[in-house]
């Protein structure tokens, strides 16, 4: 009966199994550390530059004039430009971490990947929206009130980040799940999205009709967002 026994074979995983419930976490990928150290350093490099500029950005919410106001003022507008610079890879760390941008197709790569996808969505959905605004009639930047057009959509981006940078901190000081963040942010960013639209067709109303107004805040507009919340559905 022993003899039953001899020459076999132990086919058995030669390296550790993962136990259940301890799935690999956002934060033990490499490239998402390394991503959200830089974004840190950055906002720390910029947090001058936000203070100083927060409160004309903060006008934008209640007046749509005001983001004419930041236009007009040169040194304003080009601190607002750089922020927007720093705080958009922010806002890509933040989609990629709560899934608020998380299509089948992305979700089924490596987790090294995943950010930079992220940050492809959006760095695509910022350029359709400028591609648009070549071929329209507000391609002309030097323009205050094309540059308002253009530029506005930064405003209301830098309020949104930092938001949702407040609204996070708080949250895990609380030990909140990460679903519950996850839909807070997307609240967040709807309201600031509608917000936006409708400051935006206040700028647009006050030169042209109520047809050409809409016409353009769905060309220039509405179609890129509904293209990022399609290509999120996927």
């Amino acid at each position: 009966m022993p003899d039953l026994f001899r020459g076999g074979t132990l086919e058995m995983s030669q390296v550790p199994l993962t136990a259940p419930g301890t799935a690999e976490l956002w934060g033990d990928c490499m490239v998402n550390r390394i991503a959200v150290m830089v974004c840190l350093a950055l906002i720390v490099v910029e947090i001058p530059n936000i203070l100083r500029i927060y409160p004309s950005l903060i006008r934008c919410v209640p007046l749509w004039k005001a983001n004419v106001d930041v236009e007009h003022s040169m040194g304003t507008a080009r601190t607002r430009n750089t922020i927007s610079v720093v705080l958009i890879p922010v806002l890509c760390v933040l989609a990629d971490r709560w899934r608020l941008i998380a299509p089948s197709f992305k979700t089924a790569l490596p987790d090294y990947l995943q950010l930079a996808v992220t940050a492809g969505i959006i760095a695509g959905m910022l350029l359709l929206r400028r591609l648009l605004f070549i071929i329209s009639r507000f391609r002309n930047r030097r323009n205050e009130y094309n540059a308002t057009m253009q530029n506005s959509l930064y405003n209301y981006l830098i309020i949104l980040c930092s938001v949702m940078l407040v609204t996070v901190l708080l949250l895990l000081a609380i030990s909140a799940a990460d679903e519950v963040v996850r839909v807070v942010l997307l609240a967040e960013a709807a309201f600031f999205s509608l917000l936006y639209l409708v400051r935006k067709s206040q700028i647009l109303s006050s030169r042209f009709s109520s047809f050409a107004t809409i016409l353009y805040l769905c060309a220039l507009e509405i179609l890129p967002i509904g293209i990022l919340i399609f290509v999120c559905a996927l």
